[in-house]
């Protein structure tokens, strides 16, 4: 099940690739040089063979139409001045009206200082289409190409649901001439380029040169309004497993280093994905993954622990989210709500990592703001236990409509060594203490917490794990689809 085809597409969108826009209302031509600034006019004279420094239109991706800005940096460094806030706003409201996803593909040096306030105020003008094309769940969408910077990037450039970044392009708020001079320090390799982005959470994929246009096309496909709400695959619920572990042999089971890992999951539970990376803060948690799947024709986004996510990283244990990793799932829970997408979880955590760094980091307040955006998802919503829910972090992806459990997967409200610490001051007596908790499958639906068990990889083998819980979550999906009050259910369940 790939995440990405590779098909025939330019390798880089060009002017000439662009349609006009289905609208007789273009923008009125501005004041070319509103403060007439000493020797502006000239160099726009000089320039009018490159018409600005944005075009925009209609491109086709995924064999839909998608409404483009398409910077260009040959034109006074790709600035922003009034002409192409004009132009970009305008672009927007064919989207809005046409119900079509954005895509800015940047290249800019910044708002331009000819123009002064009135190219700064575009920055405004520009987050408020952004802002409009959110409210009605439409996707924005940005490639970032060498370089991207400024205005641009922090108005309607940062703010893109999804970004796609060419490798070694430049990309940070500040020009690398501009950090140096208020710095007087020289820009780093680390810094102000594509990679330390990706790292550092502010991008989802760097692609190599010219693969942009795939990756585009490819989240076109997943979340073009067109598309993106096509039919789940025809399915029933399947047979509950009968069988009950006993509690320590269900904890070792869940833990077992051979069990599929979230993203093992997505792979094959469904028919295609592309992963969300970071949590636009700073930082790209890798043992938190997010994700946008097709199952069957519909779209859903995916939230999971990978329990070998962040492997080796000192003083941390594989599969603990850290604070940036719940701020990771809180971006896709909430786009999930935005593009009006279900929410599925993967629940296979030991806890969340309890680090001195990480506690600074707002670790407290990321799992519970993580709480707040999967309750606030008005579309279905299926968590899965597929190992070890650990504690309160877990639950942060677990309130749904429904939770379901894997027969030989555990959901405990505090380890069972962490309990034995605490009753007997000796985690050993973990094995004695576990019973008590009740953390098993068949000890949770008899408690009303879990709503349904299905099969799991140590008891049956991974493809009739997989296989089954792919057909249980689109006979889910489908139920909640149909309950006329499931957002009634859902508030009757957690709230008061």
């Amino acid at each position: 099940m790939s995440t990405m085809t590779r098909i025939q597409l330019p390798r880089t969108l060009r002017r000439e690739d662009l349609r006009p826009l289905p609208s007789a209302a273009a923008p009125a031509t501005a004041a070319p040089d509103p403060l007439d600034f000493p020797g502006y006019a000239d160099k726009l004279a000089g320039l009018a063979h490159l018409d600005e420094s944005v075009a925009v239109g209609l491109a086709t991706l995924a064999g839909q139409d998608v409404v483009v800005a398409l910077g260009d940096f040959a034109f006074l460094g790709g600035s922003m001045g009034r002409v192409h806030g004009d132009r970009v706003a305008h672009a927007m409201a064919v989207a809005l009206r046409h119900r079509l996803p954005f895509l800015a593909v940047t290249s800019s040096g910044g708002a331009r200082m000819q123009e002064g306030m009135v190219s700064l105020v575009q920055m405004a003008r520009l987050a408020e289409g952004v802002r409009r094309l959110r409210d009605v769940g439409l996707p924005v969408l940005a490639h970032f190409t060498h370089p991207t910077t400024g205005g641009v990037h922090a108005s309607y450039g940062a703010l893109a649901d999804v970004v796609v970044a060419d490798d070694g392009a430049t990309i940070g708020f500040a020009g690398p001439r501009v950090v140096e001079a208020f710095t007087g320090d020289a820009v780093g390799e680390d810094s102000h380029t594509a990679a330390s982005a990706l790292r550092s959470g502010l991008v989802d994929v760097v692609a190599a040169e010219g693969d942009a246009p795939l990756y585009l096309d490819a989240w076109v496909d997943l979340l073009h309004p067109a598309l993106r709400h096509g039919p789940l695959p025809a399915a029933e619920h399947v047979e509950e497993p009968v069988v009950e572990h006993e509690a320590w042999q269900a904890v070792r089971a869940a833990r077992r280093p051979d069990r599929p890992s979230a993203r093992d999951l997505l792979a094959h539970v469904f028919d295609a994905h592309l992963e969300l990376r970071g949590d636009r803060a700073g930082a790209d948690d890798d043992a938190v993954v997010t994700a946008v799947a097709r199952l069957g024709r519909r779209r859903v986004v995916v939230l999971g622990f990978d329990r070998r996510g962040a492997a080796g990283e000192p003083g941390r244990r594989p599969g603990q989210p850290t604070a940036a990793g719940f701020r990771k799932l809180r971006r896709a829970a909430e786009l999930a709500e935005r593009w009006g997408l279900p929410l599925v979880s993967f629940i296979d955590t030991p806890g969340a990592d309890p680090s001195p760094d990480s506690d600074r980091a707002g670790l407290a307040a990321a799992i519970a703001e993580t709480f707040v955006a999967v309750l606030a998802v008005r579309t279905p919503t299926v968590a899965v236990v597929t190992g070890e829910g650990g504690s309160g972090g877990a639950l942060a992806i677990g309130a749904c409509d429904r939770l379901l459990m894997q027969d030989d997967a555990v959901f405990e409200v505090i380890a069972p060594e962490g309990a034995a610490s605490i009753l007997h001051r000796d985690p050993t007596r973990a094995e004695e203490v576990a019973p008590l908790l009740r953390p098993t499958a068949s000890d949770l639906r008899r408690l009303e917490i879990c709503d349904r068990v299905v099969p799991g990889p140590t008891t049956y083998d991974p493809h009739t794990a997989v296989t089954a819980l792919r057909a249980e979550l689109a006979a889910t999906i489908a139920d909640l689809d149909a309950a006329p009050d499931r957002l009634a259910m859902r508030q009757r369940r957690y709230g008061a």
